[in-house]
């Protein structure tokens, strides 16, 4: 199973070898670094939500909805909260 990430840079790859255009290639050789640069953070979520997940286990907790709405878009919230003013 591949992660987004990695299924971003396999895309980006494809696209850069059917383009013939020299700028767009480097703008996207570039996207693909910015990705790698991200690697770490990934990896950091996945074990941290596999901890979290494993945790809740153990302790008999129940099942969290919308994990990512919660943990991860909470600013989105915030913002909607604030434009209703």
């Amino acid at each position: 199973m591949k992660t987004y990430r990695q299924n971003l840079n396999i895309w980006l790859e494809e696209k850069k070898n059917s383009i013939e255009n020299y700028e767009v290639k480097n703008i996207l050789e570039e996207v693909q670094k910015h990705i790698k640069k991200a690697e770490k953070e990934e990896e950091n979520m996945v074990n941290t939500a596999y901890d979290s997940g494993y945790y809740d286990n153990e302790l008999s907790r129940g099942k969290k909805s919308n994990y990512y709405q919660l943990n991860f878009k909470l600013h989105d919230k915030l913002k909607r909260m604030i434009n209703l003013n």
